[in-house]
């Protein structure tokens, strides 16, 4: 499974067209992931999109959605933009949200910058800022190991 992964876009729709283009030109995505601060922006692209799920962001307009679990094949996922959980400072709340998921990847954005790290054999990604052309990629294998590259 490929899914693309995308945060802080704060309506650069143009650069967030220009990645979505590159990513789908290496192969298919079967996902799209958006982690907030621009909720809007991939719907505004008129493009068709395949699967997509988002997590508002502070400077989103749907605030009732700022956290959520998914299931990609078979691996769990915490999305969350993290302003919440204050990851400019304190990475180990993201930590407690896998656990209380029991989730193999916790992905954020919020700081704008790339970042990852694998604690615990649960990765946390951020995949920096799209408005700064930015994103990651997650491959998900069948048994649920995930990988990524950032572009």
């Amino acid at each position: 499974m490929r899914v693309a992964v995308f945060s802080d876009s704060h309506g650069y729709r143009g650069r967030l067209s220009n990645l979505l283009m590159m990513l789908e030109a290496d192969g298919p995505l079967d996902a799209i992931i958006h982690l907030g601060d621009g909720d809007r922006d991939l719907y505004q692209l008129g493009v068709e999109l395949p699967a997509v799920y988002q997590v508002s962001g502070n400077c989103d307009f749907m605030p009732d959605c700022l956290l959520r679990d998914v299931r990609l094949g078979n691996a769990r996922v915490v999305l969350t933009h993290g302003h919440q959980q204050n990851v400019k400072t304190d990475r180990e709340r993201l930590l407690r949200l896998a656990v209380q998921y029991q989730a193999q990847a916790v992905l954020f954005g919020h700081t704008h910058s790339q970042w990852s790290d694998l604690k615990n054999g649960v990765l946390l990604l951020n995949p920096g800022a799209a408005m700064d052309g930015r994103c990651a990629v997650l491959e998900i294998d069948r048994q649920g190991g995930i990988g990524y590259k950032f572009y």
